[in-house]
């Protein structure tokens, strides 16, 4: 497993419906010019980094107070070992909720299938017919989406709608590989520091667009909410 995390000790965001805490792995295959993330995409491992096993046994001592554990990235499944952080994780007791942009789907496949990951929350970059706009591949991000869906774990798909990467085409072009039952959020765009300095500045879509599209793929009988439009 990683040999060193992030940790958030503690979070109402980032697990549905729990109080969690959240681990941050470093490393991600992807080059999303819109990340706000970019120390953990490439580069050292962050200072504030500590030991898996502190994490490990700050979780253990807080099992009695949170529901779970969100870990996320960068992309958390560039590490081949990353079941062995999550079986970690499930032997102290809690539940294990996994974030990823689906580029891993033979890794994601096997944690999957050895019954440790309780929930799963995937970023669908943009229509899968264009990852070359974030430097990924939207046939293993497309197989990743088969993978959870076919799964019976409880998930969600979720979207950043940045301008010059998403627009309402792609919205259409990734609804066709929706099913009833997926959970798919519209997640607003916001302009700071980006690993792309083009587009730390770039103007959001407006709220009342984004809301129409929402409204758009609801008709289409998409379970889909935004999330941080005003």
């Amino acid at each position: 497993m990683p040999e060193r995390l992030g940790l958030l000790k503690t979070t109402l965001l980032d697990y549905p419906g729990r109080v969690a805490s959240t681990i941050f792995t470093h490393g991600c295959p992807y080059r999303c010019p819109y990340c706000h993330n970019a120390n953990l995409v490439s580069g050292p491992t962050p200072e504030d980094f500590i030991s898996t096993d502190e994490v490990l046994a700050h979780l253990y001592r807080r099992r009695k107070v949170i529901g779970g554990v969100c870990i996320t990235g960068g992309e958390p499944l560039v590490h081949r070992d990353l079941i062995d952080l999550c079986r970690a994780i499930k032997e102290i007791g809690l539940d294990v909720k996994l974030d990823t942009n689906g580029a891993f789907p033979d890794r994601l496949g096997e944690v999957v299938s050895a019954g440790i990951i309780d929930y799963v929350a995937m970023d669908i970059k943009t229509a899968f017919n264009s990852y070359e706009r974030v430097g990924g591949d939207g046939e293993s991000a497309l197989e990743s989406l088969r993978i959870i869906q076919e799964s019976g774990i409880a998930h969600e798909f979720r979207t950043t709608v940045v301008p010059g990467i998403v627009d309402s085409d792609d919205l259409v072009a990734i609804a066709d590989h929706l099913q009833p039952g997926d959970h798919y959020v519209l997640a607003q765009f916001r302009p700071g520091e980006t690993l792309d300095p083009r587009f730390a500045g770039v103007e959001p879509h407006p709220g009342d667009v984004i809301r129409s599209w929402r409204d758009s793929l609801c008709e289409r009988g998409i379970d889909c909410d935004v999330r941080g439009v005003i």
